[in-house]
Formats: structure tokens, sequence, C-alpha cells
């Protein structure tokens, strides 16, 4: 059951459900409200909601919602009989949040970096280097650009804890996964950095809630909006965390791969997380992790004792899609992608980049191809014994052809697993892939063989039969540890 933001709600007039403005990229706080009570009205219709005995879920990360004092009463006070919109029509001094495609926020980065003593030392305490879209940097554009809305907010939430909010009828606490994309974070003391917190606002830990929370806590019960608008039962909400942290609990629901299993998004963008039993970053300057501080760590969302690491990719399908195009010709097909990078491996003969847009991990952008030279002299100035070349030649290895759908899978998966031991020191056990892509047969194989490990793909069954695609996993996730909390209440 899904709500196209666009399609549902045209009056806000947003693209893909957020409106954007060079580098300031925001969504409609009344959007996310009006949808809440359309996606219950659907469930209403459906009879399933008197069955619901657990409420959990996820939303995207960093993306923030700052409350009025007026809002945060007419949360606890709700009218069933009147929509949540009309209801919270005052309810907030932003009215469009920032959220994680924002990247307006550099001038805030550097400051924050400044107030923990450095960039190294930012990544020590919160986890990450200072990010544009990471919640931190948003509210101190938000305090210094907008002083007079800055002086009615009472509450900030997270999108995940806002959504939360609105289901128990109070401001429901941010859990710790969620709350490590903020940049405000102290990771390893497991609470809100007062220094970092208080180099914005002496009063921003209060605002956020000095409460942080695991993701499979309970926050609160069903409000009673809900109960008698929409005819469920009261019923236990367990807290919301950010998709990818809830992606990642239930992949590991699924998988017995072991600790060190990681699990691989293939979508729009390409993400790796996989859990650490040590924080990488520590007070020894010259570790691997501290050389390396591309990615981000997050608390684990259900596990006290772990972590997880997050590495994203910004050129992930829509680079290979280009690649298909580009290579192969408007008409064809992703079977004829499959073919053509079904072939012996290039490197370390030949490798190709793609970075269409500004990639992440590494910072850089542009298309780059270089093969080895035939004679293994050194060709290029800086001493590489690679050349660089607009076109790939035939391989010396019979009549197959080096080709950019082979180098792009190879250099993509090949830069996971370079900046995979960055952080983790320990081998891989197995990869549980996603996203779009991941029911490629070429890609599965390509991640097995380049990674060195098994790869485990979800599968749905069908009427039709077995269909090799995973459910949308941040919202399995969030069933899972609602289910987990409705069998540790029932065997009470």
């Amino acid at each position: 059951m899904g709500i196209v933001f666009d399609d549902e709600f045209p009056e806000f007039k947003t693209c893909n459900g957020r409106h954007v403005n060079g580098d300031t990229v925001t969504a409609p706080v009344l959007m996310w409200v009006a949808a809440i009570d359309l996606l219950m009205s659907r469930l209403k219709a459906t009879g399933l909601a008197p069955y619901i005995c657990g409420i959990s879920g996820a939303a995207q990360q960093h993306g923030s919602v700052y409350w009025r004092q007026q809002g945060v009463e007419t949360n606890k006070q709700l009218d069933p009989r009147v929509s949540l919109r009309q209801q919270f029509a005052s309810a907030f001094a932003v009215l469009e949040s920032p959220i994680w495609e924002d990247s307006s926020t550099s001038e805030q980065c550097r400051s924050l970096e400044q107030s923990a003593g450095g960039a190294c030392e930012l990544a020590r305490i919160t986890g990450s280097t200072a990010f544009e879209r990471f919640t931190g940097p948003q509210i101190a554009k938000i305090k210094e650009t907008q002083p007079h809305v800055w002086s009615q907010v009472s509450r900030i939430s997270l999108v995940s804890s806002f959504v939360a909010s609105l289901l128990i009828g109070d401001i429901a606490p941010i859990d710790c996964s969620d709350a490590s994309g903020t940049n405000l974070y102290d990771i390893q003391c497991g609470r809100w950095s007062q220094e970092l917190c208080g180099s914005i606002d002496p009063h921003l830990v209060q605002l956020l809630g000095e409460r942080v929370v695991m993701a499979n806590e309970v926050v609160g019960q069903l409000s009673s909006y809900y109960t008698e608008r929409y005819n469920m039962r009261q019923c236990p909400v367990v807290a919301f965390t950010g998709d990818n942290p809830s992606a990642f609990a239930g992949f590991e629901s699924m998988f017995a791969a072991g600790r060190s299993a990681a699990v691989v998004s293939l979508g729009t963008s390409d993400t790796v997380l996989f859990p650490l039993e040590q924080y990488p970053y520590s007070l020894n300057a010259s570790s691997v992790a501290m050389q390396h501080l591309d990615g981000h760590v997050l608390r684990h969302p259900t596990d006290r004792n772990l972590y997880i690491a997050m590495l994203c990719y910004k050129n992930g399908s829509l680079a290979r899609d280009w690649v298909r195009e580009h290579s192969l010709g408007s008409a064809s097909t992703w079977a004829d992608f499959s073919n053509a990078a079904d072939t012996e491996p290039m490197a370390p003969r030949a490798f190709g980049f793609y970075y269409l847009s500004t990639e992440i991990l590494p910072r850089a952008k542009g298309i780059y191809r270089f093969e080895q030279h035939k004679n293994g002299s050194i060709v290029c100035p800086n001493g590489t014994r690679y050349q660089p070349v607009t076109v790939f030649s035939t391989s010396n290895q019979g009549d197959s052809h080096w080709s950019d759908a082979r180098a792009i899978i190879e250099s993509q998966f090949m830069s996971m697993c370079v900046d995979y031991a960055h952080k983790e020191m320990g081998a891989m056990t197995g990869i549980a892939i996603t996203g779009g892509a991941s029911s490629n047969p070429t890609l599965q194989q390509a991640v097995s063989d380049i990674l060195g490990v098994p790869v485990f793909a979800t599968a749905i069954h069908t009427t039709k039969g077995v269909d090799i695609r995973a459910p949308a996993m941040p919202a399995y996730g969030g069933a899972i540890r609602a289910l987990d909390q409705h069998m540790k209440l029932t065997a009470t």
C-alpha cells in the first residue's frame, strides 16, 4: 500500500515528493501529515485495521521537523472528527522541512567541524565528518538565517520520530541509529554531545529530547485519534528509525550469515551496510579508519554492543543505465547489458570509472577508462602502468571484447570492497543483496566474485512461483521490530 505524494497531493506542487531550489531541497511537513490520514483511511477500507497489534516503521534519514508549542499541545488532544491536516495547520515553525537531498549547508558544516576541533575529531565523536544533508548543519542554518522562525521552535523531531509522534499523540524520542545521522550524537557515549549541540544553541539538547532510545523500544501506545477514527485497537508503537538502519535490521532477521554479513542495496544510488563489533574511529590518528573518514558509522538500531558502517555511492543504477544506453544503444535491454558484462574479468588489465554525478566515494566526477600498456612499460607521467583511453580496445584474451558494461560493475564492486576494508579488518562471510537491480544474475555473480563471499537474494513466493526481489525492507524492518515486541508482551 503506497502513496505517491505528487499524485495524491498536487496542491503542494512537489516533484518526487519534494521542492528543489538550487542546493536547497525541502518537503512540505503538512503533506506528510495529510499522508498519514490517507494511509489510515485506506487501511481501514481493507478491513485489516482492527487486527493490527503493534506498529513500527522507518523514514528517510537526516530530515527534521520543527514543532511550535501549540503543535506539541495539539498532538496531545487530537479530535477524531477532524483531519490531522486541519488540526496541525499552525503546529510547525518550519513548514518546509529540510531533507536528505539538501546540500546548502557547507558553511554550517565547516563551523561544526571547527567547534569539534576538526573534521577528524567530529568523526571520532559522531561517526561522520560534517555532511550538508545531516541534521546538525540543517538546524544551524535555520537558526542563523531565520531567527524569527527559530524563536518559535519548541521541539525538534527527525522524520522518523515525527511519524511516531503523530501516532502516539506525544513527542516520541529519537532512536540511537537515526540520531547517528545528525553530526550531533556522541556515538560511543550514547547521548547527545553537549559541546556540539551547545555550539549551535545552548538549549538544543532539550529541543531534541534528552532521551534517546533503541529502535526496538516501545515509545507509547497508539493515540485514541486512530482508535476512534479508524477503528484500530490501542496497541504499542515501537520506535521508528531511519530507512537504512531499519532495512539492515530487517535483513538481519532473515539471514543467518554471521555477524560480518553485509547488505548491498543496488538502487538509484548504491548503499553498503555492515555491522561493526568495534568502533573504528579512535584516538589513534594513524589508524586505517582514521585515515579514511569516508562513509558513516551509526549505532546499531537494536544491538547496544554493535555499530553499523554505511557506505553510500551516488552513481548506482542510473550510471549502469547510462552505460547500457550509451554503449549498447537506446533500444538495448538489461538482458543485453548482462550479456555484455558476463565476460572474463577485465581487471587488472583495464579499468573504467563512471561518475555521472559528483561521487561521494571517492569525490570525483567524469567518465574515465584506462588500459594497461601492452609491453608493461610505464606510460604515464605519474608512474603508473596504465594509459587513459576514450574507448576500450579488443582484449588480448581471444576474441572477447572489453566493455563498459563489464567495467562499470567491476569498478563499482571493487570500490565497495576497498571501502569496506577501511572500516572493518575482518572478512565478510556473506552478503544480502537487495534493490531494483538485485534480481540481475550477472550482478549477483559479480558481487560474489569480486567480494569473494556467498550472495543471498531474498525471494517472495507468488501465485506464479518465486520472485527474486526484496519487500520494502525499511518497512519490513519496522514490522519485525513491532512483531518482536508483540511476542514479548503476549508471552508475559
